[in-house]
Formats: structure tokens, sequence, C-alpha cells
């Protein structure tokens, strides 16, 4: 082996470090930059010397130095709680995710176009047309453009379009009817709209939800978000939140008008809901009150998550999006593992990782870019 093989592979290897040093950075500051506005935006109450105090030697002790208390005073603010035990994002995202989820296989297994295969067996939206990479497919049998576009033209139902890869906060996702090759959404032709939408997404029938999450909000498909843990042979809930969207929408999303209200073991919701900014609610802007709600099936779900995890172990902490049909059986929507929204869990459920605050957070401190 030569001095130059040697020397070059020394400097590679040195490049990567700095490159994977430069992505955790980066995204640590945009985080902080997020909730820096939020929190300004929102003008919350503060947190008080002492909390601050125990906050920062609490962290100390468990290996981080340089704590951030954004985090803590946006959740203890929102949810009238203060735990020293409240992840920051940017502990979260930059350093304990890259230590638990093989985030080079992200984004390829989180394609929408994979799920029915990935996960066969399991409840999901039928869908109509599939776009990866450009080409087209229906029952995983390729086609022609032109097949697509007759075959969007004949169903005579609401469909939803979205991105097969990232479509965080509701994205680019859009209901829209036809009527002789023409859309519903913004008056283009089916073929003007798999133009706007270019490649790599994916065209399914709606969701015909429970009687029940409808109540919560009609026009939305209000979905429970899971987040699970695995470790070891078991899979273990963290938190568990139902999304509710805002009046006429069509997403649930908490931050483009929805509400999130965390979820008890037995199913049952809790007293209060969250909007993004703003107070807290006891009740829908449908009129449900929350805190006498019980998500119908819950068990089903929780056992459809945990099933669902092994799975895909390259990922040990998912947050799962799950709906219930028109007869209450759960059905799978979508998984996520980069930015996973922990702030909704801790808002409304208090502390993310439980009884396993100490051996994640062990974990994250042998983190090395």
């Amino acid at each position: 082996m030569s001095i130059y093989y040697l020397i070059k592979q020394i400097f590679l290897k040195r490049i990567l470090v700095i490159k994977k040093s430069l992505v955790k950075y980066n995204l640590s500051m945009n985080m902080r930059r997020d909730i820096k506005k939020t929190l300004k935006k929102s003008k919350l109450q503060g947190l008080t010397k002492l909390q601050k105090r125990k906050i920062k030697l609490y962290f100390k002790r468990k290996g981080y130095s340089n704590i951030k208390l954004y985090w803590h005073h946006f959740y203890t603010s929102r949810s009238n709680t203060f735990c020293v035990e409240y992840i920051p994002e940017d502990i979260f995202h930059p350093i304990i995710s890259p230590m638990i989820n093989q985030m080079k296989q992200w984004p390829a297994l989180l394609d929408k176009n994979l799920s029915e295969t990935i996960f066969n067996g399991f409840k999901q939206p039928d869908n109509l047309v599939k776009n990866i990479n450009g080409f087209f497919y229906v029952d995983n049998k390729q086609i022609e453009r032109i097949e697509a576009i007759d075959i969007i033209n004949k169903f005579k139902q609401q469909l939803i379009i979205k991105p097969s890869i990232e479509s965080g906060s509701g994205r680019m996702i859009n209901v829209f009817a036809i009527n002789n090759f023409k859309t519903s959404f913004k008056g283009m032709s089916i073929n003007s709209l798999l133009d706007y939408y270019n490649k790599d997404y994916i065209i399914q029938k709606i969701v015909e939800q429970s009687m029940d999450m409808k109540s919560l909000n009609p026009t939305s498909l209000n979905t429970l978000r899971i987040m699970s843990y695995m470790r070891e042979t078991e899979i273990h809930i963290l938190s568990s939140i139902v999304r509710i969207g805002g009046a006429g929408s069509h997403t649930d999303n908490y931050s483009t008008g929805g509400v999130v209200c965390g979820i008890k073991d037995d199913g049952n919701l809790r007293e209060y809901g969250y909007p993004y900014f703003g107070e807290r609610v006891k009740k829908t802007e449908s009129g449900v009150v929350l805190g006498t709600f019980i998500v119908p099936n819950f068990n089903k779900a929780i056992s459809m998550v945990k099933e669902m995890h092994f799975k895909i172990p390259y990922f040990r902490i998912i947050s799962w999006d799950i709906g219930l049909d028109i007869t209450n059986t759960p059905i799978f929507i979508e998984y996520n593992t980069y930015r996973q929204g922990i702030g909704v869990h801790q808002i409304t459920n208090g502390p993310l990782f439980g009884e396993f605050t100490d051996e994640l957070l062990e974990i994250g401190r042998k983190y090395k870019p």
C-alpha cells in the first residue's frame, strides 16, 4: 500500500468529518433560528433563573454543555408545566437521531411509492397511479403517461395527490375532482397537473374515515401521530397524539392551522388541545370536547405500529401517521424519521423519552460526527 494512498484516505476521512460537522451545525442553526422566531412571535412567558439553572445542571451531568434553553422556554410556556427532562430539538435531531437511525437510508425508504411493498399486509390507502422517477405505474405495472391520464379521468370521485418523497407540513398535498380531463385544482387539466408535480408523486383514493374521527374536523383526515422506539426485541411507544385539521382544511397539520392533543394509554384524549399559536383549547372548532373523546380501536393502532416497526429496523425511532377508516380500522398513512416534530409530543404529553431518557441521552453523548 503506497504512502500516497494512505494520505489520500486520511484526507478523505477528514473531509467527511468536516462535512458531517457542517451538516450538524447548519441543522442546529436552522432549528434555533426557527424556535427564536416562534418565541418572538408568540411572546410567551420566560423561564425563571432557578428553572434555567436546573436545566443547565441536569444536562451538564448528562454530558451536554452549553445547553440552549429555547425549547424548554417554549414547551414550559405552552403546556404550563416545567420539566428539566424536555428534549431540545437541537439535541434530538442532529445528535441522538443520527446515532439510532441510519439516515443514509433516508429518503429512499420513506418513498410513499414503496409503502405498499414494505408494509404489505397492513391496511393502506388505495393507490390509483404512482409516479416513480418520472415513470408511471398502476398495480406495480409500468404504463404510459397517456394511459395514466385516461385512468385518472375515468375515476368519478375525489382523489388526493402528494409528493412521494418528503411532503412535510402538508406541502403539495391537494385534493381534486375530475370532469372531462379537467381537474378542480386551479382549473388545470390532468396533463397540466402531472406536469406541475413533475415526478415522484402518488395519486390515491380518498380514505373514508371513521365517523368518530371525522367529528373532530369534517374536512380533514384526522390522524394519530404515534412515536415508537425499537429497543432490543421490543417496540416501545414514546408518545401518541391526535392531529386535527383546522376548519375547512384538507390536512391535519399543526403548523397550518390545526390542533394537536395528547392521547393517554387507554385512548382517552387529554383535556387540552394546542394550536401552533394562541391559547390552548378544550373543544375542537366543530364543538367536540377533547377530554371526553376516546380514540376508537386505539389499542389496535398501537399494535399495528409495533408490528410495522419491525419491518424497518434501520430506524429505531419513528413517527407514524395512522388514520381510522369508516369501520374504525387503523390504516397506515406514512412514517417519518428525519424532522419528526418532537415538540408537539412534549407540549401535549410531557418529556419525550420518559423512562428511556437516561438511556437515549447516553447514546447521544457518544455521538461523533
